[in-house]
């Protein structure tokens, strides 16, 4: 009979202390609903594009160029992270054409051949050669339906313009790819990209 009403007492003095903290169940309670302020705050932690300023130079592995104006600086992937040493967009010509930067080993005919195995060709390509970072560089030029890697699917009337220069150490590559009309729209501004190169 005392333990019963040690039971009772006990129970009481919970559900009082309870009562007291104005606690409500959590049964009937609704899920929180995210705010517009914490949506945003959520976005914001993503990494984003990074706007450059017209004419600004900025270096990359050992080179420096001058960026033109409506190009974007791209956030890397996590595969891209270690392979590629930047990559831009062009939102103002359009949301498919891109530009990467990246350094490797590999002789010039190995290198050009990685990049004719990406594009099934609708054209016949094109080279040629152009100076860039005080060196003779190699430009191919590219069309077809192009396959990117990384389970993306291929894309087809897309073009690729492609540089390597063999730098003392390694290879410096600019690989430029696109739809056809959205890459032609920016030839000139990369062509540029690439002889504004110095060493820093």
């Amino acid at each position: 009979m005392r333990t019963h009403s040690s039971i009772v007492l006990v129970s009481s003095s919970v559900l009082l202390v309870l009562g007291g903290c104005g606690y409500e169940h959590s049964i009937e309670s609704t899920p929180p609903v995210m705010k517009a302020d914490s949506v945003e705050s959520t976005r914001q932690q993503t990494p984003v594009a990074a706007a450059t300023t017209p004419g600004e130079r900025k270096g990359f592995d050992g080179l420096e160029f001058a960026i033109p104006a409506g190009w974007t600086e791209l956030p890397l992937s996590q595969f891209q992270m270690g392979i590629i040493s930047a990559k831009f967009g062009m939102p103002d010509t359009g949301p498919d054409v891109s530009l990467t930067l990246s350094r490797s080993g590999g002789s010039l005919a190995d290198n050009l051949d990685r990049w004719r195995g990406q594009v099934t060709q609708s054209r016949s390509e094109v080279t040629e050669t152009l100076t860039m970072a005080g060196v003779d560089a190699t430009l191919i030029d590219l069309e077809g339906r192009f396959s990117a890697g990384f389970g993306r699917e291929a894309q087809d009337g897309w073009r690729m313009l492609g540089i390597i220069a063999p730098l003392p150490d390694r290879g410096y590559f600019l690989k430029l790819t696109g739809p056809v009309d959205q890459v032609a729209a920016v030839e000139d501004d990369f062509r540029a990209f690439a002889k504004s190169a110095q060493r820093d």
